[in-house]
């Protein structure tokens, strides 16, 4: 059974890739995503929506939100970029997938699903295949995240939503920590060489500069190291061999003797082996 699904999954993968080397079809990666990211055991829960901020409503008053994904402030509408789903086909119902426990304002983590009979397309995928969100990695394994990568980086390319707005598409380099730090309390993707490493009993630094007073700072638990290795194993580049490479991460920017990002999540961080290319 497990190696069934394995199989199911990497099919999806090779679908999604295939339909972004072809001028990617949205609708073909969205189902692709469902297949990978919502469990064939998920029970998902029929809503409506979206409402305030992007919220949905089950029956019984318990409320959802789209996760993995951020909605930059001068992004799309996410009300409007959602309701466009929902109305580009006849009688879509949408469902939610629970990821997680409410969070502190009552709201259950989720895969949105739009689902037409038998065909189901995740929300998320069709997002940022539009350009309409950053793929924010919170709770997709490595199949799926790789499939929302996917989704974002065909708007990346095709210059989509967001990404046709140079003051919109939130990607900064490492080497402007005075830029990073004007957008402390923003969700970025940063680029740039790691300069150096450090590590105490409870944490994993990556330095990009030579000034940590000063310069773009990141870090993640020591704890969770073997998580993030696991991860970066694809690339061959374990967390501890990553000075001197080239990154792409995204997270929050917090000020902290200069600009700082904490990784929570190991899709966060991703190796770029040919960084003109990808």
């Amino acid at each position: 059974m497990i190696f069934r699904r394995l199989v199911c999954l990497a099919g999806a993968l090779l679908a999604a890739r295939s339909a972004l080397a072809t001028e990617a079809d949205p609708q073909m990666l969205a189902r692709a995503a469902h297949e990978t990211c919502v469990p064939a055991d998920a029970v998902p829960v029929k809503i409506e929506g979206p409402a305030e901020e992007g919220v949905y409503v089950d029956p019984a008053g318990q409320r959802y939100f789209a996760s993995d994904l951020y909605f930059p402030a001068s992004g799309p509408d996410p009300e409007e970029e959602a309701a466009d789903v929902t109305a580009a086909d006849a009688g879509p119902v949408l469902e939610a997938v629970p990821l997680g426990p409410p969070n502190r304002w009552g709201l259950i983590p989720a895969w949105i699903v739009v689902r037409n009979g038998d065909e189901g397309q995740m929300l998320q995928a069709a997002r940022l295949m539009d350009g309409a969100a950053v793929f924010a990695p919170e709770r997709a394994d490595s199949a799926c995240a790789g499939l929302l990568r996917l989704a974002e980086t065909a708007a990346r390319r095709e210059q989509r939503g967001l990404w046709g707005d140079k003051t919109a598409a939130p990607v900064y380099s490492a080497a402007r920590p005075g830029l990073l730090e004007e957008k402390t309390g923003d969700y970025v993707i940063v680029r740039g060489r790691v300069v150096s490493l450090g590590k105490t009993e409870s944490t994993r630094y990556l330095n990009f500069g030579k000034y940590w007073k000063t310069d773009f700072t990141v870090t993640l638990k020591t704890s969770d190291e073997a998580i993030f290795d696991a991860t970066l194993g694809r690339s061959g580049r374990p967390v501890a061999d990553l000075a001197g490479k080239f990154v792409e991460l995204r997270g929050f920017i917090q000020t902290r003797d200069g600009p700082h990002m904490a990784l929570r999540h190991p899709e966060q961080l991703v190796v770029l082996e040919h960084p003109a290319l990808d």
